[in-house]
């Protein structure tokens, strides 16, 4: 189960980047790559999103503006960021074409555990 007394906790899952499906599940939409990358470096390094600091599993979320600008900077950097992380910024914009409009916000956590 991935919602455990209202946090999010995703140890029981595969290693990677979870988006959370407007039904509330958790689809895996990247396979942890084993480097030095995490979902706040798209803040860190982008300035995008909003950081989830509760407890439990790390997770960001996104508006539909913030990924497409993620996308573009994901393609404009690639070259001054490591390779998995500019792959897992591609997989999030991927997957969340189907969930992200303009008033929605898509939430992405991490499992890299």
């Amino acid at each position: 189960m991935a919602l455990q007394g209202g946090q999010v906790i995703l140890t029981d899952l595969d290693p990677g980047i979870y988006l959370v499906t407007p039904e509330g599940a958790f689809e895996l939409i990247h396979a942890y790559d084993e480097g030095d990358y995490h979902l706040a470096d798209i803040f860190d390094y982008f300035e995008l999103g909003e950081v989830l600091e509760e407890d439990g599993a790390p997770g960001i979320e996104l508006d539909a503006r913030e990924i497409k600008q993620l996308g573009r900077m994901a393609k404009q950097y690639a070259a001054d960021h490591p390779p998995e992380f500019i792959a897992m910024c591609r997989d999030m914009v991927k997957a969340a074409v189907d969930f992200a409009s303009e008033e929605e916000v898509v939430c992405f956590y991490e499992n890299f555990t």
